[in-house]
């Protein structure tokens, strides 16, 4: 049985309580799960920083989650995440035995483990899609599956913004997989089967339940997702202020509403949301065209490498400049970092504008200041990776 740690015990009922309650979340069907024997998994989208921390406050068993690795190499969390909420460590963007170990371990123990397949939190609020290796786990794991929706949380703090909303979201117990169905299915038939339900979209959802999720600064922080200007194509050139979008380069401006619809005030190319704005600037950016476009210089506030245990700072004041085949890092002092796309084997971003990469083997994490796009060199890496551009 999935033992509940102290640490959870005392937090669920005071700071879970207050965090549901705070940001007006409700459960729909989680009574569920201690109908369940365990071990099994919970599987869920994954669009707000706090997601785990909601399901778990909302849950009657305590669920283990797989969470990323820079947190255990964070000065004071290691044991917060090890001992007092028992997370498991993942690399993210990489393949690792480790994580898979020991989430087997902890299924054989009979305890319940949650992960959020995508990987990775959404941007605009639409799927961010995962490989079919997940499904070859599942079918390795050979336990039941509760798979769950997050409603609504995009809306509440979409990955970009830099203030909440006043909003609702629901956290909603969609299918419970039995290992019996797990085990009829084909690889192909569950990666299916696993795409199409935890592929939440907040489009449809607003679509068929519109939502709206208020605030005075509904469009800020919108630069680290919005990077190309959809008249005059210039890169990082979009600015944010209040609920206004504009381009620093031409006339350009649009306003985000609180249903997370776009308006154009000034211009000629109008987007009805901003996942249909990233959508295009994503096909631009991994085009040929992408390699052609010119991309200025980001400032740089935190450059760090990998250590065992722990992550080295190198430098809090350089720059970051992308090319057709990389970007070169310039620090303070004088030293020159190239990392080429071709020598990157996974890049992530993680939290605050910060990109995590293995850049021959080594680990690195480097952020850029927050009024900028790290997400720029992400996709670019993406499209090489992919043999679409260059």
């Amino acid at each position: 049985m999935s033992k509940k740690p102290l640490f959870i015990r005392l937090a669920q009922p005071t700071y879970g309580a207050f965090l549901l309650r705070h940001h007006h979340i409700q459960a729909v069907g989680m009574e569920q799960l201690s109908d369940l024997a365990p071990p099994f998994l919970v599987m869920g989208n994954h669009v707000h920083t706090f997601d785990p921390f909601f399901v778990s406050a909302a849950s009657p068993i305590h669920i283990r989650w797989v969470a990323g690795a820079y947190l255990f190499k964070m000065r004071g969390l290691r044991p917060l995440m090890e001992r007092w909420i028992t997370a498991i460590s993942k690399q993210q963007g990489r393949s690792d035995l480790y994580t898979i170990r020991t989430i087997s371990e902890a299924l054989k123990q009979g305890d319940v483990v949650g992960l959020f397949p995508e990987g990775t939190r959404s941007w605009d609020g639409e799927p961010v899609g995962f490989d079919m290796a997940i499904a070859k786990l599942v079918k390795i794991f050979k336990v039941p599956i509760v798979l769950l929706n997050l409603e609504g949380f995009y809306g509440l703090r979409p990955r970009w913004a830099r203030k909440r909303r006043t909003g609702t979201g629901t956290i909603r117990v969609v299918e419970i997989l039995s290992a019996e169905k797990i085990s009829t299915l084909s690889v192909e038939a569950l990666y299916k089967h696993l795409t199409k339900v935890l592929g939440h979209s907040n489009r449809a959802y607003q679509k068929e339940n519109p939502s709206a999720y208020r605030g005075t600064q509904l469009a800020e922080g919108l630069e680290q997702l919005l990077y190309l200007c959809p008249d005059c194509h210039k890169v990082s050139t979009i600015a944010s202020k209040a609920n206004t979008i504009t381009c620093s380069s031409c006339a350009y401006e649009a306003v985000l509403d609180e249903y997370d619809q776009l308006h154009l005030q000034k211009g000629e190319h109008a987007f009805a949301d901003v996942a249909a704005w990233h959508a295009w600037e994503k096909e631009i950016i991994t085009s040929d065209q992408g390699a052609q476009l010119e991309y200025p210089q980001d400032k740089g506030v935190l450059f760090q490498k990998g250590e065992k245990r722990h992550l080295r700072t190198l430098s809090k004041h350089f720059t970051l400049h992308m090319e057709a085949e990389g970007f070169s890092l310039n620090t303070e002092d004088g030293q020159t970092h190239w990392f080429a796309f071709a020598d990157i084997g996974s890049m992530v971003i993680n939290a605050k504008n910060t990109v995590e990469l293995f850049h021959k083997q080594q680990l690195y994490r480097i952020r850029i200041q927050q009024r900028g796009s790290i997400l720029k060199y992400l996709e670019r890496y993406q499209a090489c990776q992919k043999g679409e551009a260059l």
